[in-house]
This record gives structure tokens, sequence and C-alpha cells, in this order.
């Protein structure tokens, strides 16, 4: 069924809550109740929502957020997924007392148009961050923050385009070579259950009822609710930490189910080795990697600081998890501002 969204809280959603309300009452199935009581879905991506802030590049409207004044130097956010939004990235907001924060969704993600799968490679994120990069920077090389999957992103970038970047934060990289991606998937299978799956059962049965434009809302749905929904605890946070409501807008499921879901599948089949050339890079380098993350300081400290850069620093984050932007933004925007500061000159 496809519906308009504009028209989706007037025609499908009355028929939704009386049909699913009345099989509430009948089995008593109260999952089924919640989500008669609310008619749900995905925002809209800048293909059909005019008002939304874009950067277009190369004919692609890429959904950009921008906080400071122009006159501050810029610094480019590259969130994490793939398959993840800008929206979590939104603490650091914070750094725009004295740089230019950009956040921008990535080519099939967030609210930015969703792209067939032969657009849905690394090779074209890269190819999309030059050009941002060269659009922010207007020629000159600016300063990058990337986190986990756009952290995998950067260390790419690094050796590809050393010239265009001032200052490089590089947070938590998931996988940067074959045999760290055996490792991160074989860990993060050690801390997957059946049984926490089944708190997205609703989000699954919600999905005959999510209005369609560009055919992509349903499985973005699901994924949005599986971003939002990441429990304490290995293998990410820390015990009792969990991201907060609404930290993600709109995922997006193909994006990942392109970039790595086979990865996932079979860990063998990640050829990439995204530090290759990255010893090209000679400017200031932080990587910060968390405490409580199976994927943290310990981690990135055996299988990829080596691989970095000899003049990479790396920082703890103690007593933080994976998303130390969103849940400890304070010491996050303080650690990258000490860090630029200390490199303002070059």
């Amino acid at each position: 069924m496809r519906v308009d969204l504009d028209q989706a809280d007037y025609s499908i959603c009355p028929m939704m809550r009386k049909w699913m309300t009345e099989i509430a009452r009948l089995t008593g199935v109260l999952s089924l109740l919640g989500l008669a009581l609310g008619c749900t879905g995905v925002p809209r991506t800048t293909e059909f929502d005019s008002a939304l802030p874009r950067t277009e590049i190369d004919g692609f409207p890429f959904h950009t957020v921008v906080y400071g004044s122009e006159t501050n130097p810029p610094v480019l956010f590259i969130h994490g997924g793939p398959g993840g939004d800008l929206e979590y990235l939104r603490p650091m907001k914070a750094l725009a007392e004295n740089y230019q924060v950009i956040l921008y969704d990535q080519r099939g993600s967030g609210l930015s148009p969703r792209a067939p799968t032969d657009q849905l490679t690394v090779e074209q994120h890269l190819a999309d961050l030059h050009s941002m990069v060269k659009h922010i920077g207007q020629g000159s090389p600016i300063r990058i923050v990337g986190h986990s999957w756009g952290g995998m992103l950067l260390v790419a970038y690094l050796g590809q385009h050393p010239e265009m970047i001032k200052a490089a934060v590089v947070i938590e990289p998931g996988m940067l070579y074959p045999e760290s991606a055996v490792e991160f998937v074989k860990r993060m299978k050690e801390h997957q259950s059946f049984w926490a799956m089944l708190k997205f059962i609703p989000a699954f049965l919600a999905v005959p009822f999510i209005a369609e434009e560009d055919g992509h809302e349903p499985t973005d749905y699901v994924m949005t609710d599986i971003l939002n929904g990441g429990a304490s605890g290995p293998p990410y946070q820390c015990e009792g930490e969990s991201l907060p409501e609404g930290s993600f807008v709109r995922g997006g499921y193909q994006a990942f189910d392109t970039l790595l879901a086979s990865v996932m599948d079979d860990p063998g089949s990640f050829p990439l080795d995204l530090t290759e050339g990255s010893q090209r890079y000679k400017g200031p380098l932080l990587m910060i990697s968390s405490e409580c993350s199976v994927f943290g300081y310990d981690f990135q400290k055996e299988y990829h600081l080596p691989r970095l850069p000899q003049q990479t620093k790396h920082t703890l984050a103690p007593k933080m998890g994976h998303n130390m932007l969103t849940l400890n933004p304070e010491w996050s925007t303080k650690t990258i501002a000490e860090f630029f500061k200390a490199h303002r000159e070059r």
C-alpha cells in the first residue's frame, strides 16, 4: 500500500487504530494496542521536503545542518552507520562558539535521498566526502571529525586526500582492514541476543501501515527503531547507559544492508584496507576510544592504532561508551576543542 505522507493521518490512521484496537481487545496483545494508539512513520527526505536545509553537490541534495557563524573555521562531522543519520551529533553544536559546525546525512541515509545500490559503496561515500570538503573549504583544508563508520571513512580519506585535512579526529572506527573486520564481527556476535530483538516486534508489526513516498519508509522505520533501541552495556555502552529516545530520526536500511550486512554474515568478505596510504597524512590526528565499548580503547590500540600515522594521539574516554558524543557532549566537545586549539597555527 502506498499512501502520501501528507494524507497518512487522515486516511490510514483511523482505520488502523480501529482495526488494531479491536484485535488488541480480543487478543489482549498490548503491543498491538500500543500501535493502534498512534500512527507513525519516518520524516521525509530532501527529495520530497523542500523546506529541509541542504547542500546540493553534483546534483545530489545532501541534508545538511550548520551551527555557528560562517566566519568561524569549519568543522565537518561524519556520522556513523552505515545507515545512521546526523541527529545524534547535534550536541556538537556546543563547538559553534568558535567553529562553524557542519553535519550532513550521507547518501541513502537520514534525510538525504535514497539511492540505488550501485551508489551505496565506500568509494561513492568517499567521493561524496571529498566533494563536501571541497565545497566547505573552497579548496582549503578543513578540520574533520568521523565517528564509528564515519571514522572508517575518515581514515580512508587520510590516505586519499591528506592535503584537504587541517586536523582530524577519528572516534572508535568499527573495522579498517580484513583482520579487524573478523574480530569486530566476532565481538559483536558474542553480545547478540535473540531475546533482545523481541522488543522490536512492534516496529515490524507496524510495517504494513507505514506511509510511503520513496518506497524505503517501512524498512527505514524498523532500522530507526533498532538504532534508537540499543540496550545499555556491551557491546557499545557502559552498564546503565543508553541513548536517549529520538537520537536517530531516520535510518537508511538499504545503505546498511548494501554496505555492511554481508560482512556481518561473513566477516571474511570485507576486502578493504582503509588504512592504505594513511601514513601520507602528516597533520594533527586524534583518536578517541571509550572505556566501556568492546570496540573501545584496547581494541583500537591493538588493531587500528598501529596502522595509523605515527603522530596519532590516542585518548581514552573514561567511563564512557561508544556514543560519547551524544551521552557525554561536554567532555567530547572540550576534548576536541582543546585538540584543535593546540594545532590552530597549522
